[in-house]
């Protein structure tokens, strides 16, 4: 039928071709009901509380006495809506240092460039990428939005199927790679 999409996935990936009619054709994502809900993603911190107040301290590259000072205000002032638990700079810094060890961290490097007879040195902060894309494929809330397996999409003109990339995984270089993918590919994730 005309405006119809044609699905072809790669060989490889043994999935077989689908037509769908142009208005029922979405790309499969899934809906805000079965993203699993996080209660507490502040976590380590204990409540969403101390994230925010250790958030705005860090934000404002506040000392280790104005962040002191900040905290004993918030306990003067508490209300008592929220549980307010840090005490001083070294538990915001402790929690801090628990938070950013969940990901790949950061790694300090000085990259030297020669200019105008002169060797300019600059310091670069960085993540390896590769260990920071094992991150990602280790979070369980973004790995069902990857997509592994190449496709070729085509849409009907009324005669034959003329083929459209939409997205990295549609074009040549993604159906390409995926010869690779069978007899190369090594199991990274834990």
């Amino acid at each position: 039928e005309l405006d119809d999409i044609k699905v072809e996935y790669h060989p490889h990936s043994q999935i077989s071709s689908t037509i769908h009619h142009f208005s029922e054709f979405t790309r499969s994502r899934m809906t805000e009901d079965t993203v699993p809900h996080n209660n507490s993603p502040w976590e380590p911190f204990r409540t969403r509380l101390d994230f925010k107040i250790a958030e705005i301290a860090l934000e404002a590259a506040m000392t280790k006495d104005q962040t002191n000072r900040l905290l004993d205000l918030m306990h003067r002032s508490a209300s008592g809506n929220d549980k307010f638990t840090l005490q001083n700079h070294n538990e915001v810094r402790s929690l801090w240092d628990l938070a950013s060890q969940r990901y790949t961290r950061f790694q300090n490097d000085t990259v030297s460039v020669p200019f105008d007879s002169e060797v300019h040195e600059f310091e670069m902060h960085y993540r390896p990428l590769w260990d920071w894309g094992l991150d990602l494929l280790r979070d369980k809330y973004l790995v069902p939005h990857f997509v592994f397996d190449a496709q070729r999409l085509s849409k009907f003109d009324g005669e034959r199927f003329v083929r459209f990339i939409d997205e990295p995984w549609t074009a040549d270089a993604f159906w390409d790679a995926q010869v690779c993918f069978k007899s190369c590919f090594i199991v990274v994730l834990n």
